[in-house]
């Protein structure tokens, strides 16, 4: 009795992604579908690259992969409290490599219908990026004041980390008006300033509960397809 050999297939190694995605907030996000009913993807690896981050979370992101259903994980990853944006001269950026679920999912291959008995009626399956907690900047703000929509924020330093250009996330200030992604264009020892088109003057303003930072990344999930 022989041994079966096995059968050819003509499988392809696709890439869903890049997705650019902000770690300081929760949300779903696809990263590509397919036809349960007409394909079969077995991913191999997820990872994200970041490419902007500046300073520490005091809460770190938890990330998820998932086929579209939350908890049903492709693979999870929590991100570290300070990632770095680290461009060498050869073109590598830090990264963070997800951690494979062992439930083991492979997607599509499950046809859907709509009638009955089965048709066999296509549907679709997504791949999806599902940030179940957001990452908190540690940079905490103490005052806050704008005039001529210039919006000035003091914190106890200004880091190495946030110079004029820099693009970073503002959060949770007492006045939403200030929250937001900003591009920083003036900074002193304790101050930063940037332009807000949401806020033309406001008095100076005692405000301890905003925080200051920045973590997005492209993410990736790689794989075989048939």
């Amino acid at each position: 009795m022989s041994v079966p050999s096995p059968t050819p297939n003509n499988l392809t190694v696709v890439r869903f992604g890049p997705l650019s995605v902000n770690f300081t907030k929760t949300g779903t996000y696809t990263l590509g579908q397919l036809e349960l009913d007409s394909e079969t993807f077995v991913p191999t690896a997820s990872f994200v690259v970041y490419t902007n981050a500046g300073g520490t979370n005091g809460t770190q992101a938890v990330v998820a992969i998932d086929n579209g259903t939350t908890s049903k994980n492709i693979a999870t990853a929590t991100l570290p409290a300070t990632p770095v944006v680290a461009i060498d001269g050869t073109g590598s950026l830090s990264q963070t490599v997800f951690t494979p679920a062992t439930n083991g999912y492979v997607l599509g291959q499950v046809p859907i219908s709509t009638t009955k008995p089965s048709n066999g009626a296509a549907a679709v399956q997504s791949v999806r990026v599902n940030v179940t907690t957001a990452a908190i900047p540690a940079l905490a703000t103490t005052n806050r004041v704008t005039a001529n929509n210039i919006s000035t924020l003091t914190v106890a330093a200004v880091p190495t980390w946030l110079t004029p250009g820099s693009v970073v996330d503002v959060l949770t200030v007492g006045n939403a008006a200030y929250n937001g992604t900003v591009t920083v264009i003036s900074t002193t020892a304790t101050t930063f300033s940037y332009y807000n088109p949401s806020l033309t003057t406001e008095a100076s303003t005692a405000d301890t509960a905003g925080r200051v930072g920045a973590i997005t990344g492209d993410v990736y999930v790689v794989g075989l397809l048939s």
